[in-house]
């Protein structure tokens, strides 16, 4: 690690007049007359250090010093952790750490630097304050703000689709280049997925399909910059597919058989048909039709909002007498499936349906209606005044009595 070394401003006090100081700057300029004032001030460079430096301590730190000249001048500091971690050689102004510094737990230290006459503690400057700053080094592994992170994407995406977005954070100095920097790579589920230097996670593959696997669990390492000390952490992601309409139904069985009575009303339920359709339902949009027009006159066929069954009832009164069994195909299909994605096969799917027609016992049936006959009044002579007929209307043409 490179250290640079600031020259800080001087902090400038004004002299002391007492005569002992005038005998001490005496020594420097034969000049000098008794009374004439100097200026003198706190000398010392920026002060710095490095995190968890690996020799013996006490660290030294740096040195105050100042242009008086006074063999009782007697160096303190106070303030953070002054005459703890940090002391002064009081004689010198020389600095010292006697604990290794950590600069993720405290960047830089406030003290206060004070000259005194060690005979009366007066003081012999103003108090001036100093900063010592911890240089970073690259001793934090990046770590994943989250153990787990969550993403979707729509099934058969483009490649380069994003998918979700994961964060880790280098407690290290990201003022001092690469200590902070990130990068990721993703270690498991790399065949699908990949990730950005940002963290974005996005598609590798545009065949991704919720049918044949809805989830996928990848790893992601995040690692300190290249030429690094190469520490890194990983975190779990869960990607979802999201559905999209990308499959046709298909029948459950190539024919459907049903059995209902002459009798039924118009409208009644003859029967359901059922499909598969591997779509979530949300997608499941059968539309049921005749393949050809034999019997859509008798029949109608319509698609359950909520079962997506389709369900066969008749358009008009059946009559056993004259047609006991209906066959007819019927075709599947749904007009908002995605033609872009979706999967080889046909478009539709079509089954036979045969629907047998039972006999109901009916009443005899007149042949004529009304019937007429007359008889004089008052004629006493019994004979017979006609004939009546009815008729079995089943198929079975029981004798009427």
């Amino acid at each position: 690690m490179n250290h640079f070394i600031l020259l800080f401003p001087l902090f400038l006090a004004p002299a002391f007049a007492d005569k002992e100081s005038q005998k001490t700057n005496q020594n420097f300029s034969s000049n000098n007359v008794s009374h004439k004032r100097l200026k003198r001030a706190w000398i010392w460079n920026q002060m710095y250090i490095q995190e968890e430096i690996d020799a013996p301590l006490p660290h030294h730190v740096g040195k105050i010093a100042s242009s008086i000249r006074n063999k009782y001048a007697k160096y303190i500091i106070e303030g953070e952790y002054a005459n703890t971690i940090f002391k002064v050689e009081e004689t010198n102004g020389d600095v010292y750490a006697f604990e290794r510094l950590d600069r993720e737990k405290k960047a830089e230290y406030e003290l206060t630097a004070l000259i005194v006459d060690r005979r009366n503690n007066q003081s012999l400057e103003p108090p001036a304050k100093f900063i010592i700053k911890v240089h970073d080094i690259n001793d934090n592994a990046p770590v994943f703000v989250q153990k787990v992170f969550n993403g979707s994407v729509p099934e058969m995406s483009p490649v380069g689709t994003s998918v979700t977005k994961v964060t880790a954070v280098d407690a290290d100095d990201p003022t001092v280049t690469g200590h902070a920097t990130v990068t990721y790579q993703v270690i498991k589920g790399d065949g699908y997925f990949t990730v950005d230097d940002s963290g974005v996670i996005s598609t590798t593959r545009a065949d991704l399909d919720r049918e044949n696997q809805s989830t996928y669990e990848i790893i992601v390492k995040a690692k300190d910059a290249p030429g690094s000390s190469g520490d890194s952490s990983t975190a779990t992601v869960i990607i979802t597919l999201t559905d999209i309409n990308d499959n046709f139904p298909v029948f459950k069985h190539p024919s459907f058989t049903f059995t209902v009575p002459e009798n039924i009303s118009v409208g009644g339920e003859v029967g359901r048909v059922k499909v598969e359709d591997v779509d979530e339902p949300q997608h499941r949009n059968t539309k049921y039709s005749f393949v050809r027009g034999d019997y859509r006159d008798t029949f109608e066929i319509v698609a359950n909002p909520f079962t997506n069954e389709g369900i066969i009832r008749p358009k008009k009164p059946l009559d056993f007498e004259k047609v006991a069994e209906y066959r007819f195909d019927i075709e599947a299909t749904d007009p908002t499936v995605d033609l872009r994605y979706f999967k080889a096969g046909g478009s539709r799917s079509i089954s036979t349906v045969t629907i047998q027609v039972t006999d109901v016992d009916e009443p005899p049936v007149f042949t004529k209606l009304p019937y007429e006959f007359k008889v004089r009044e008052n004629d006493p002579e019994i004979r017979t005044l006609g004939s009546v007929w009815a008729h079995d209307p089943d198929a079975a043409k029981r004798k009427i009595r």
